[in-house]
């Protein structure tokens, strides 16, 4: 009897530990990803380059930078799910070298246009939300670090405010029409002009360890200054408020669309 009350004991204890077996081989495991946005500049239907003119409103342009944060990005799921990608704060630029700080530092001339995300989780994605400049918080404390903030990157300005704050925006270059060439400065900036940009996509983005996932935006270049007069107003800052609002409100309306999703 007392043989029996053992071997049942171990058949019980073995079925257990088979159970428990089973349940970690039916266990799915956390799964993510990576995945690319791809911001790419164009001038209407033509790549954007430096130093190569281009006719905008009928005048001949001719940039030389084209420079503007990404923030606060977002990747939403059929059910309305945020993934939130943490300190998200990357600067998108085509640019000549920056002198910085009065020219104690030259920031050098880059290219960017695409953001590597690592660890995303595994889904598929129908929109992406982001924002054009920088939050309140970090813009106006310049002392809190977090992404790709920089002092030194040249994106900061010490007159529109009483302590210094990030450009959100820039395009610079020239108007080549006239005899004279007249330099061109189009920024944005102040908290007044964070603009979020909420894009649907055509297909779902899907995420998965298999393969990197890409995500390919047009940046129309034309758009950003989109009903403005490059002649009686070659430059836009904090000093004409309501021109630069009106440049804000085209980076969220009217420059980013989906190219393609991959």
């Amino acid at each position: 009897m007392k043989n029996f009350k053992y071997i049942t004991f171990a058949l019980i204890a073995l079925i257990s530990l088979n159970s428990c077996s089973n349940d970690d081989d039916n266990t799915t495991p956390d799964v993510s990803g990576n995945a690319q946005i791809n911001f790419d500049a164009k001038v209407g239907t033509a790549d954007f380059a430096l130093n190569t003119p281009f006719t905008i409103g009928g005048q001949s342009i001719q940039f030389e930078g084209l420079r503007y944060w990404i923030s606060d990005v977002k990747l939403v799921n059929a059910k309305n799910e945020n993934y939130s990608v943490a300190n998200s704060y990357f600067l998108m630029e085509e640019t000549t070298a920056v002198s910085v700080q009065e020219g104690a530092f030259t920031y050098p001339a880059k290219k960017r246009e695409a953001i590597d995300l690592t660890a995303v989780p595994s889904g598929s994605y129908t929109k992406i939300i982001f924002s054009v400049g920088v939050d309140a918080a970090h813009n106006d404390n310049m002392s809190l670090q977090a992404g790709e903030l920089s002092q030194l990157n040249g994106m900061t300005n010490l007159s529109w405010m009483w302590h210094t704050s990030y450009i959100f925006s820039s395009l610079t270059g020239k108007n080549v029409t006239p005899t004279t060439q007249v330099a061109i400065s189009v920024e944005t900036g102040l908290n007044a002009n964070l603009r979020t940009v909420e894009i649907t996509l055509p297909t779902a983005l899907v995420v998965s360890n298999s393969k990197t996932a890409k995500l390919n935006l047009t940046v129309d270049v034309e758009k950003i200054v989109k009903d403005l007069d490059l002649v009686t107003n070659p430059k836009v800052s904090a000093s004409k408020a309501t021109l630069m609002t009106q440049v804000a409100d085209n980076y969220k309306n009217n420059v980013f669309t989906v190219k393609s999703v991959e």
